[in-house]
């Protein structure tokens, strides 16, 4: 058996690389490592954002993350569960982004309650200024929700008046469900009106809503934090003379932790963490001047100011209050002319001022080819003196609430 086995081996030829035969068991031994590599290439998944950030320290992450919009926010907590935590629960990283916002134009948006729907602006507020038209969305209120009127603001958070007991809030940026507070109740008052201002408390660390009855000669002052159940009262309102009455839209202006109302002839101003109240004086120049104006009716806030307009026969002045508390501090901004083709008119809110002092204010007038006067939002450009009236209201076919808010991640729960 070994001899065949020898003899066998003589006659096979040796095989060289060279021959064909050869070459075939090269290439079996020696599969082509380049189609493997691809093929391992084309398995193995792209670097993702994901992958990436495990490399970038969280603090370094929060600083890029924060400098953006809430809508880009949104869309990017699905990248991996620490960006998720970080943009929907972190509320240091929530009140960061919302100072960023703040001082940010393209963060300003548009918010209007009309009938019982919610229309907000998708785009900024500052389109409004270079584009006539702009798209809207709707939120609807239930049935039973859909009186009140009044809104106001505070860190992109709305509160909404519901009726004289009941007040709704809500983020639209997040789109965060309504939340409807515990009622309020004023009993053995008789007839009350009641005027909701929502505040940020920054000695406590937590919103607040703060709720004066307006008619009453009590002017009680009700106050309610947010994830509690019940409402407290503070007492000794600074009394106001039967012959004032306080003026304007009615909620109270939050500006350096302070609620602030207009009366008659001056301010009241509630201190959030003295809970007592002070007078401001409006004006000097102003204040011996009353009888040339036709009426004053709105306190507002803008550029982080306490502002106040006045309505005269043919225009309006605009006064900010440039430190707080100090009455020697008010400067006029601007006037704001009335257009010839309004006829009779008149400013109810002034909203907004750009970088470049073009105007967002509400006014009510009777409008070309309109049979009877309405309240519209109107831009004014100081610079070349010029009026624009944003298409969008078109669609809006009854009267309208406008308030502005900052876009911000802060839920309302």
């Amino acid at each position: 058996m070994a001899k065949n086995t020898a003899l066998l081996r003589r006659k096979l030829p040796k095989l060289s690389l060279t021959s064909p035969l050869g070459r075939r068991k090269q290439r079996i031994r020696r599969p082509d490592r380049t189609l493997t590599s691809r093929i391992r290439r084309r398995i193995q998944p792209e670097p993702t954002l994901t992958v990436l950030s495990l490399h970038i320290p969280l603090d370094l992450v929060a600083e890029i993350l924060c400098r953006l919009s809430v809508k880009q926010l949104t869309q990017l907590r699905c990248v991996c569960k620490s960006w998720n935590s970080l943009i929907s629960k972190d509320s240091n990283f929530a009140k960061k982004q919302l100072r960023l916002s703040t001082s940010c134009q393209g963060r300003h948006h548009l918010f209007l309650k009309s009938d019982n729907q919610f229309l907000h602006l998708q785009c900024p507020i500052s389109t409004i200024f270079i584009s006539k038209d702009a798209t809207m969305s709707i939120y609807s209120l239930k049935e039973g929700r859909s009186g009140g009127g009044y809104v106001s603001t505070c860190d992109g958070i709305l509160c909404y008046k519901i009726d004289n007991s009941s007040v709704l809030l809500f983020n639209p940026s997040i789109r965060s469900k309504f939340i409807i507070l515990p009622s309020l109740k004023f009993p053995d008052q008789g007839f009350v009106q009641i005027s909701y201002t929502l505040v940020y408390d920054r000695f406590i660390n937590n919103h607040k809503v703060i709720a004066l009855n307006v008619l009453s000669t009590k002017r009680e002052v009700n106050v309610h934090i947010l994830g509690t159940d019940y409402w407290t009262r503070i007492p000794d309102f600074l009394p106001i003379p039967r012959s004032s009455e306080l003026l304007g839209s009615r909620e109270g202006i939050f500006v350096s932790d302070s609620v602030n109302w207009l009366v008659s002839d001056f301010i009241v101003s509630l201190d959030l963490e003295k809970e007592s109240y002070q007078k401001l004086s409006l004006p000097v120049s102003v204040s011996h001047q009353l009888g040339t104006y036709s009426y004053f009716d709105n306190l507002g806030k803008l550029r982080g100011c306490l502002s106040l307009h006045f309505n005269g026969k043919c225009f309006a002045d605009l006064w900010i209050m440039k430190e707080f508390g100090n009455d020697k501090s008010w400067t006029k901004l601007l006037t704001l002319p009335y257009s010839k083709a309004w006829g009779a008119c008149h400013v109810n809110k002034v909203l907004y001022i750009s970088e470049d002092d073009q105007v967002l204010m509400e006014i009510f007038a009777r409008f070309p080819m309109e049979y009877q006067p309405k309240h519209k939002l109107v831009v004014y450009d100081s610079i070349n003196n010029t009026f624009q009236v944003p298409e969008f209201q078109k669609k809006i076919h009854h009267g309208m609430v406008p308030e502005v808010y900052v876009e911000s991640l802060i839920s309302p729960f």
